[in-house]
């Protein structure tokens, strides 16, 4: 599958089955999910985590995705499963692991 064909025939099932087996092989805990399908076009997806969410946007007209991935390192540190689910997800998305991600990271 190409990248514009994973993300043009996206549909919620599929998304939601990709983020719910992404989650676990990194080593994160979904504890609630929820799913929109937009008119014409357009599905997003959320996985509340026991250690945050990770949030899955794709708007399928345009062949474009964004992912949210926010994890808590309040009890644990988290980050690198964060990381690994960002390469988890950028390979199934692109047919790649070298997707360009952008960062933000607040510590305190």
């Amino acid at each position: 599958m190409t990248t514009t064909d994973a993300i043009a025939s996206s549909t919620a099932p599929t998304l939601l089955q990709l983020l719910q087996t992404t989650v676990q092989t990194a080593g994160l805990t979904a504890v609630a999910e929820a799913t929109a399908t937009f008119s014409p076009q357009g599905v997003s997806v959320v996985l509340l985590l026991e250690e945050s969410h990770v949030a899955l946007h794709v708007w399928t007209e345009y062949c474009k995705a964004t992912v949210d991935i926010h994890v808590c390192d309040y009890q644990q540190d988290n980050y690198a499963k964060a990381q690994k689910l960002a390469v988890l997800l950028a390979s199934a998305l692109t047919d790649s692991d070298r997707a360009q991600w952008h960062y933000l990271e607040i510590t305190g």
